[in-house]
């Protein structure tokens, strides 16, 4: 299972180090890297946000007690449909913006009541948002942190 979670954790850092790369700064969030990409390249977002819900799922369901489950259920259905949206010819955002908030709501609500001392993950975006002098990248550090402490839970047990 730890072999799973590595397979995800390299897809989305090689994703996004990519689009920081490509972009030469760091995006607004991991979402808007989509729109760098040409019409055509779009699904390349889409793809990694299925393999990494599909990726996870298996270890964040196995991982969750009977209890939390269905936040561990709502977090890859969540992520799975953040990567979905661009594929969608006439989204507003809507479904996007409803996708991410649950995912990161339900992740970080799994991690809470599974290992909540995981949340001192969030210390860096709290360290960030002190030290930053422009809060345009604010979001981006948010999906960070939220990833942090999902890719951390996976790894502690």
């Amino acid at each position: 299972m730890t072999l799973l979670v590595v397979i995800a954790l390299v897809i989305i850092a090689l994703y996004v180090g990519a689009m920081i790369y490509h972009t030469k700064e760091i995006p607004n969030s991991i979402s808007s890297t989509v729109f760098t990409l040409p019409t055509t390249g779009k699904w390349i977002f889409s793809a990694v946000m299925f393999a990494v819900a599909a990726l996870l799922a298996p270890v964040l369901l196995e991982l969750a007690t009977p209890m939390t489950e269905f936040l561990a259920f709502l977090t890859i259905v969540g992520i799975g449909a953040v990567g979905a949206t661009p594929l969608l010819a006439n989204e507003k955002n809507t479904m996007h913006n409803v996708a991410a908030i649950v995912a990161g709501l339900a992740s970080q609500m799994l991690v809470y009541f599974n290992h909540p001392h995981l949340l001192l993950l969030w210390f860096l975006y709290v360290g960030y948002t002190l030290a930053a002098k422009d809060g345009s990248k604010n979001l981006f550090w948010v999906e960070v942190a939220c990833m942090l402490t999902i890719f951390a839970y996976c790894f502690i047990h």
